[in-house]
């Protein structure tokens, strides 16, 4: 589901956005920082316990009134995830400031006002109160771009955000999974020892430090152990729930990315080795054979047959 606003006439500054708010969210009264024309979106879908949306607009702020609250049946946390601009969330007296990455909560059972001096993008993940810890939208402080954990979690969570808006079969699936890394957020903000964070929650930024990160020739068991502050021992017992080890989801990856250069015209003056050296691996004749194993073809022949084909 999708809206767009723009304002047709003077008189209306907002155009259709108030509108587009209530149906997309809750009700809300949008209001005017600066002096300049307004332009806004959203784009919406349902991911089983929880709606993700990306709002994209001119600077503005809005604000939950209790005459709202007093016609509404809804009961959510908003957890809004900053990507740009500079985001205030004020509610009961306390105040959430958000560069991009960190997170803010909003009770809709409760007046707040939310306000972007500037243009913005974020994420919102509309939650059921119920499924988050009951003191969770009390008194949020959930920078997480201020630790390296919580900067994990937070491109964790933009990761799920992206893949649902583009594939709404996929959200059905991952809504759960997305409540449950926001509701162990606060656990990310200080160094918090592994074996204290959710288990499939450190599992998920683990993955999600490979997807991002498979170049790094050193990158293995050991090197996540350091990073995130665990055994090597921990994280291989991690990864037997995907039932496939570090080395095969790094090599997986690695493989996915050589098989798509191998395929793209503007790579097409790269040697093979150059292609395998910089997706990570350190060994061509090691490439060869998974690059095999994978494709049922050796990398040349891949090229050169699959290319054709392209």
């Amino acid at each position: 589901m999708e809206w767009s606003a723009k304002p047709s006439r003077a008189d209306q500054p907002f155009g259709s956005w108030a509108d587009d708010l209530a149906a997309a969210f809750v009700r809300r009264e949008p209001r005017k920082i600066a002096d300049r024309p307004f332009e806004g979106s959203i784009a919406r879908t349902d991911a089983a316990a929880v709606q993700i949306s990306l709002v994209k607009a001119t600077g503005h702020c809005v604000l939950r009134l209790r005459p709202h609250i007093a016609r509404s049946t809804d009961d959510l946390c908003f957890v809004n995830l900053q990507l740009e601009g500079l985001g205030r969330t004020t509610q009961r007296g306390h105040e959430q400031v958000c560069a991009p990455g960190d997170l803010a909560v909003a009770d809709t059972t409760e007046p707040f006002e939310i306000a972007n001096g500037r243009d913005f993008r974020l994420f919102c993940f509309a939650v059921p109160r119920r499924r988050l810890p009951k003191s969770f939208a009390d008194s949020p402080r959930l920078a997480l771009s201020r630790t390296e954990n919580g900067r994990a979690l937070s491109r964790t969570l933009a990761g799920y955000a992206e893949l649902c808006l583009a594939a709404p079969a996929v959200a059905a699936s991952s809504g759960t999974h997305v409540v449950e890394l926001i509701a162990h957020a606060p656990e990310m903000l200080g160094e918090t020892p592994a074996a204290r964070v959710n288990a499939p929650v450190l599992l998920s930024m683990m993955l999600d430090h490979i997807d991002r990160h498979s170049d790094d020739p050193g990158l293995d068991a050991e090197l996540l152990a350091r990073k995130f502050r665990c055994s090597e021992r921990y994280v291989h017992r991690l990864f037997v729930a995907t039932g496939r080890s570090v080395g095969e989801h790094v090599s997986d990856r690695r493989i996915l990315i050589c098989g798509r250069d191998l395929l793209d015209a503007q790579h097409r003056h790269k040697t093979i080795s150059a292609i395998a050296y910089e997706a990570g691996f350190s060994e061509i004749s090691h490439f060869n054979r998974l690059f095999k194993r994978s494709h049922g073809l050796a990398p040349r022949e891949f090229r050169r047959t699959k290319g054709k084909g392209e």
